[in-house]
C-alpha cells in the first residue's frame, strides 16, 4: 500500500472537522471518471459519524485508483466536498533517437499500457522503462539512456516522447573456460553461437554483441557437446561475464566438471507390444558395445524407432530410453523399450506469437492436425518442419488438458525474427566467366504468406546477367510448390568455343516432395536466344558470312577481299527459341545437408526439348554422392557423374557436354574435354574469287554427347567450423566423347582422363557463394585436350 507523505495528507484534509458527520458528500473535478467507479473507495458515508482516520484511508484508496494526480477533502456547511484532479489522458506516444530498436519493437514492449485512451501513470511509465532497459539489452545494448518528456495538450491530454540514446552494443572481448582437460578452448569455442570480437568476423557482428540469452543457448551448446563425447555427468557449475573497464565489452568465463568420460557397456531393444517384434528395428541402433557414450546419438535412435514404428500405423505408441550408468568400471548401459501410450487425441490447435506469418502458413506445416492421435514422432516433426522454415528464432509445442481426459489442446509458440529478408554481395572470379560482382536479394517470408521473391543481378568479364524469381511453396495450400523465373544473360566463350549467346528466359515450375528423402522437380524453360561467333579474320562478334573485308595488318594490309568462313557450326549461329521440358528427382539421405559426413544423394534429371521451338532434343544425367566418416574429422565422399544427349535437330555445343574446370576433371580447364573442332578459321579470296591462302585458328570445343566422371575425395576442416575452411584431396577419373560432325573435322576420344591434387574449400564464404583454390595435375590425357593447374573459383573480397 503506497503511504502519502504527512504535508501532502495534511493539505488533503483542510478545514475538517474530525469526530464529525456530514449530511451530504460532493464530488469536484470529476470529468472522465464516473462518481461511481471511486465512490466505493470513500469510507465516510452521510448522518454517519467519521474521524481522521477514516479521511486518512479514503485519501489513500483515492490515490491507488490512480485516477487523480491531486485529491483534497473539506466541509462547505455540512456538505463533504472531496475535490479531485484527474490525471490527463495520454494521447500520443512517440520515441526519438532509437535506430537498432525500433517503433514496433518499442511499441511491443509498451504493449498498450501507455497510448491513445489510456490515463497518464507516473507507475506505469516507469515499468515501460524498465521493460525499455531489458529490451535493448537483449539487442546487445547495456547503456541506453531512456527520459520521457511529457507535452501538455488541451483538454487535460499529454503527449509522451521517449528520448532514447542508445550507446553503443557491448561485445564480448574474451571467453575463459576453467576446468575442461579433454577438449581445448579453441574447440569448444568453436561450437558456441558467442564469439570474441575481431575484425575480420565483419559478416557475423551479432554473434560478437554480448547477450544474457546467448549464456543460456551456449551452456546448453556445451552440455550437449560433452555428453556426446562420452561425458554423462558434466555439467557447468557457474558462469559470469564481467564488464570491461571502458564498459565496451564482456569477459566471459564458463567453470566447469567434466566428469569420468563413458563407453558402452551393453545395448538392447524390447517390445512389451505384441504386434510390434523388436528385431525388426534393431538395425537403427547405430552404436554398440565399446562405443564412447554419445547421448545425443542415443536419443536420435529412439526417435528414430519412435518414427519408424509410428509410420508403420502405431500412433499410441513411446519408446522410452533406460540408461544405467556403472561409475566404477565408466560403463553405461542402453536398454531401449517400446510401450503403449495412452489414448489422446488431438482436441485444438493453438497458434501464438505470430505477428507478421499468417496462421495458415505455420498451421499447414504441422504434421498432427485436430482429431489426430496425438504422436509424439508427429510433434516433433512439426517443430523440425517449422525451425526449418528458417522465420523463426525460437518454436515450442506444449500441451494443455482439453475438455475431457483423453483431450489436448496443442499450443504452438513461436518467436519471429526480425527480419526475413537476405541481401548477397560481393566480388567473384572464377576461370570461365572472370572477374567482377554480383548483387542477390530475397524475401523469404512474403508479407507473411511463405511465398519467396528473389532478385539476382550479376555483372562479370564475360558473363552478364538479372533474374527475378517468385516461389509459393505450398500452391494453393497444397503439398506442391510452384514458382516462376525469368531473367537475360549474356555469356561470352569466346576463349572456349568462339561463341556468345545471348538469352532471355521463362521458367515455370513445381515441386514437390514424395517423402521425407524424395523430392521431384518439374519444369518448363522458354529461352529466346542469339548465337554469335567471334570471327577473327575480322575482329569482331557476327551471325553472318561476309562477302568482303578489308585486311588488317601483314603483307596484305589494306587489300579488299572476300572471306569463306570454314567453320563447322555455321548452322548453331544466329537466332533460335529453345522449349525445353525437365524433370529431377532427388533422392538424400544424409545426417547434415550442409556439410555430409555419412549417407548419400542422387539425383536424376531427364529434359527434352521439342514440344515449341527450333531445338530438339532428349538429355538424360545422374549424379550421385556417397559419404563416409573415415576418422572423427577426415571424410571419404564418393562422387559419380554420367550424361547423355540424343541429338534431334538443331542442337547446339551449349546443349552438349563437357568436361574440366574447378568442379568436374580438375586439372584439366573449363571446356578442356570433349569434342573439339581440327582447325577452324577462313579461306581468303581476291575480289574476282581467287583463291589466296586460309587463315587458321583453333576450332574451340564442340561439346559431346556423351560423358562419365567417378571422384575419390578426402575431406578434412582447415579451420573451425565457425569458417567452414576444408581441405580436399581428389582423383578424378572421366571421359567426355560423341559428336554429329564428320570425324576428319574433330578431335573425339572416348579414353579415359585421370587427374589428381589438392583443393582449399572455403564453402560458408560470409559473400554468399563457396570459394575454392583448386591445384590439380593432368595424369592421363589427350593431346588436344586443354589443362589447367591452378583453378580460383568463387567470390573474392
Amino acid at each position: 500500500m503506497k503511504v502519502l507523505p504527512g504535508v501532502l495528507l495534511s493539505l488533503s484534509i483542510s478545514s475538517v472537522v474530525f469526530a464529525d458527520v456530514v449530511e451530504k458528500i460532493e464530488y469536484s473535478g470529476l470529468d472522465r471518471v464516473e462518481e461511481a467507479a471511486i465512490s466505493s473507495a470513500v469510507l465516510i458515508e452521510p448522518n454517519k459519524n467519521y474521524d481522521k482516520k477514516d479521511v486518512i484511508q479514503s485519501i489513500r484508496n483515492l490515490y491507488e485508483k490512480d485516477f487523480f494526480s491531486d485529491v483534497e477533502f473539506f466541509k462547505k456547511g455540512n456538505t463533504l466536498v472531496i475535490k479531485v484532479k484527474e490525471k490527463p489522458m495520454v494521447d500520443k506516444v512517440a520515441f526519438e533517437g532509437n535506430d537498432a530498436g525500433t517503433d514496433e519493437m518499442l511499441k511491443n514492449v509498451v504493449n498498450g499500457r501507455l497510448g491513445e485512451g489510456k490515463l497518464f501513470s507516473s507507475h506505469v511509465v516507469k515499468d515501460v522503462l524498465s521493460d525499455m532497459q531489458l529490451a535493448y539489452k537483449a539487442l546487445g545494448f547495456y547503456f541506453t539512456e531512456i527520459k520521457p518528456q511529457y507535452i501538455e495538450r488541451t483538454g487535460n491530454k499529454i503527449d509522451i516522447v521517449f528520448n532514447i540514446k542508445e550507446g553503443r552494443k557491448t561485445t564480448i572481448e574474451k571467453i575463459v573456460f576453467v576446468g575442461n582437460k579433454t577438449f581445448s578452448d579453441d574447440q569448444l569455442k568453436d561450437i558456441m553461437s558467442m564469439k570474441e570480437f575481431r575484425l575480420w568476423r565483419f559478416w557475423d557482428s551479432d554473434s560478437q554483441i554480448y547477450r544474457e540469452d546467448k549464456v543460456d543457448v551456449d551452456i546448453e551448446n556445451i552440455t550437449k557437446f560433452y555428453k556426446s563425447k562420452g561425458f554423462p555427468f558434466f555439467v557447468i557449475t557457474s558462469n559470469h561475464a564481467e564488464m570491461s573497464n571502458d564498459k565496451q565489452s564482456h569477459f566471459c568465463t564458463f567453470i566447469m566438471d567434466e566428469g569420468d568420460k563413458y563407453n558402452i557397456r551393453d545395448v538392447s531393444l524390447k517390445s512389451e507390444i505384441p504386434d510390434i517384434k523388436a528385431d525388426d528395428y534393431k538395425n537403427y541402433i547405430r552404436f554398440k558395445s565399446k562405443d564412447v557414450y554419445n547421448e545425443t546419438l542415443i536419443y536420435e535412435v529412439r526417435d528414430k524407432i519412435r518414427k519408424e514404428v509410428s509410420l508403420k500405423g502405431n500412433p499410441f505408441i513411446n519408446v522410452t530410453v533406460d540408461i544405467q550408468y556403472d561409475k566404477e568400471k565408466n560403463l553405461a548401459d542402453v536398454f531401449y523399450n517400446i510401450v503403449k501410450s495412452k489414448k489422446v487425441f488431438v482436441e485444438r490447435i493453438e497458434i501464438v506469437g505470430n505477428t507478421r506469418t499468417l496462421d495458415k502458413v505455420i498451421r499447414r506445416e504441422l504434421s498432427v492436425h485436430e482429431g489426430d492421435a496425438l504422436n509424439a514422432y508427429k510433434i516433433q516433426r512439426s517443430i523440425d518442419k517449422l525451425e526449418a522454415m528458417e522465420y523463426f528464432d525460437d518454436v515450442q509445442v506444449r500441451q494443455e488438458d482439453g475438455s475431457a481426459e483423453d483431450k489436448k489442446v496443442v499450443v504452438v509458440s513461436v518467436k519471429e525474427k526480425d527480419s526475413t529478408a537476405q541481401i548477397k554481395f560481393g566480388l567473384s572470379v572464377n576461370d570461365s566467366d572472370g572477374f567482377g560482382g554480383f548483387l542477390g536479394f530475397s524475401e523469404n517470408n512474403l508479407m507473411g504468406t511463405g511465398r519467396v521473391l528473389s532478385a539476382d543481378i550479376i555483372w562479370m568479364q564475360q558473363h552478364h546477367g538479372a533474374s527475378i524469381g517468385l516461389y509459393d511453396q505450398r500452391f494453393f495450400d497444397q503439398n506442391v510448390g510452384a514458382g516462376i523465373k525469368v531473367g537475360v544473360s549474356d555469356i561470352n566463350r569466346k576463349k572456349f568455343e568462339r561463341s556468345s549467346l545471348r538469352s532471355f528466359f521463362i521458367r515455370p515450375y513445381i515441386r514437390y516432395a514424395i517423402n521425407d528423402h524424395l523430392s521431384h522437380t518439374v519444369s518448363y524453360s522458354v529461352s529466346f536466344n542469339r548465337r554469335r561467333f567471334w570471327n577473327k579474320s575480322l575482329n569482331k562478334w557476327t551471325n553472318e558470312l561476309a562477302d568482303s573485308y578489308t585486311i588488317d595488318g601483314g603483307k596484305d594490309d589494306g587489300k579488299i577481299v572476300k572471306l569463306r568462313n570454314r567453320d563447322i557450326r555455321q548452322d548453331e549461329y544466329g537466332k533460335y527459341t529453345n522449349c525445353e521440358l525437365s524433370s529431377v528427382l532427388f533422392y538424400h539421405n544424409v545426417d547434415n545437408p550442409y556439410d555430409p559426413r555419412y549417407g548419400y544423394d542422387i539425383s536424376l534429371t531427364n529434359s527434352y526439348s521439342g514440344l515449341l521451338g527450333n531445338v530438339k532434343y532428349f538429355k538424360n544425367t545422374i549424379e550421385g554422392n556417397l559419404y563416409r566418416p573415415v576418422t572423427e574429422k577426415i571424410t571419404f565422399v564418393l562422387n559419380g557423374q554420367i550424361g547423355h544427349i540424343k541429338e534431334i535437330s538443331n542442337t547446339r555445343s551449349c546443349d552438349r557436354f563437357t568436361l574440366g574446370g574447378g568442379q568436374t576433371m580438375r586439372g584439366f580447364d573449363s571446356y578442356g574435354i570433349g569434342a573439339r573442332e581440327i582447325g577452324a578459321g577462313d579461306d581468303i579470296y581476291d575480289k574476282n574469287g581467287k583463291f589466296l591462302y586460309t587463315r587458321n585458328s583453333d576450332g574451340g570445343s564442340l561439346g559431346s554427347t556423351k560423358y562419365w566422371t567417378v571422384s575419390l575425395m578426402l575431406k578434412a576442416p582447415l579451420s573451425t567450423k565457425e569458417m567452414g575452411i576444408n581441405g580436399v584431396a581428389f582423383m578424378d577419373f572421366g571421359s567426355a566423347w560423341g559428336s554429329k560432325y564428320p570425324k576428319n573435322r574433330v578431335y573425339d576420344s572416348s579414353a579415359i582422363r585421370v587427374s589428381t591434387g589438392v583443393a582449399i574449400e572455403w564453402a560458408k564464404c560470409p559473400l554468399g557463394m563457396p570459394m575454392s583454390f583448386v591445384f590439380g595435375f593432368a595424369l592421363k590425357k589427350k593431346h588436344f585436350d586443354e589443362r589447367q593447374v591452378f583453378t580460383l573459383t568463387g567470390p573474392m573480397l
